[in-house]
């Protein structure tokens, strides 16, 4: 199974076809190419938090039901699971691994989960309440996963979606006041030691994810500190969560003029979709950073800048007598 992911302008790219705005050229070819190969059962292209809340943010309703549309046929309804539930996971295999323990050989697409609302921490199932895991659950098994997204994107509360995305910026331009503050700080530092100390500053962060944890590997707080300083780096670099994270945030301090507030919505997109995409289709500026980091090499996925680079690659995917394994 191919996961593809796709950042929000190339879903608005697709979306144009769906709506019969874009008749001919590459991207026509390609979204039907997808499409069967969705069909096929061939590819998944599941959507993050970020998707839904920039989908949610658009304020003309014709306009955001055919990003909708689109998103709905080619994610069939699943989505990346929650940040908080993929760092658990990672974080129970990387410190295994600090403690020269076996860690555990993880299901393919683990992260690829069926129902949007398992996006977000609160309906995870791995890491919601026993309710609201319920609710999640009595959801995906009654109500069409592709059903759900449009009719929660059509039907929701305007003030309640409204408040819902105040909130996600305001969020985001705290952080980017964190990372301006860094860059003062941090100027003329070289991008090793730009990692570190950004490491160091997310192990603080996550302590009592990492104690919790420590206590489910059969560990220790001052077993770990005995390990030193460079077994906490290596922690960091084998969660694939974190480590994208301070791979791509350091080198966002590097760039010249201000930050915005779509550059850490793209940066929270590329945490959860490089370690576990087969192929990633985005903006020129996050694939170069992307590329500069090696995290392609690292994770082994595929970087695009066009969605017309697809063309005849899941064409030739559907065409293979094989089938791939099932989500």
């Amino acid at each position: 199974m191919h996961v593809l992911f796709l950042d929000q302008n190339k879903w608005i790219d697709l979306a144009r076809v769906h709506a019969g705005k874009t008749t001919s050229g590459p991207h026509l070819l390609v979204y039907q190419e997808l499409l069967d190969a969705v069909r096929a059962e061939e590819l998944i292209a599941p959507l993050t938090v970020s998707h839904i809340l920039e989908t949610s943010k658009r304020n003309d309703p014709e306009s955001r039901k055919k990003v909708v549309e689109v998103q709905a046929l080619l994610s069939k309804g699943f989505a990346f699971r929650s940040r908080k539930a993929r760092l658990l996971i990672e974080m129970r295999n990387a410190l295994s691994k600090a403690f020269g323990e076996s860690t555990e050989q993880l299901p393919a697409n683990w992260t690829v989960v069926p129902g949007f609302m398992q996006a977000f921490e609160m309906f995870d199932a791995l890491v919601a309440s026993p309710e609201d895991a319920a609710v999640s659950r009595f959801l995906n098994h009654h109500v069409d996963l592709q059903t759900q997204y449009v009719d929660y994107m059509m039907n929701q509360d305007d003030g309640r979606r409204r408040a819902a995305h105040a909130t996600f910026a305001n969020d985001s331009k705290q952080l980017i006041s964190q990372i301006e503050a860094r860059r003062k700080v941090m100027d003329g530092s070289t991008i090793d030691l730009r990692w570190r100390a950004y490491a160091a500053r997310l192990f603080v962060d996550h302590q009592s994810l990492i104690t919790h944890m420590l206590n489910v590997v059969g560990h220790t707080v001052d077993e770990m500190k005995e390990l030193g300083g460079e077994a906490i780096v290596k922690f960091i670099q084998d969660v694939p969560t974190l480590n994208v994270e301070a791979e791509l945030a350091v080198r966002l301090e590097l760039k010249t003029g201000p930050l915005k507030v779509n550059d850490i919505q793209d940066m929270h997109s590329f945490c959860t979709a490089i370690p576990y995409a087969s192929r990633i289709v985005a903006e020129r500026g996050f694939i170069s950073l992307a590329r500069q980091a090696k995290l392609d090499n690292r994770y082994n996925v595929s970087l695009s800048t066009d969605v017309g680079e697809l063309q005849g690659m899941y064409r030739s995917l559907h065409s293979r007598a094989e089938r791939p394994q099932a989500y």
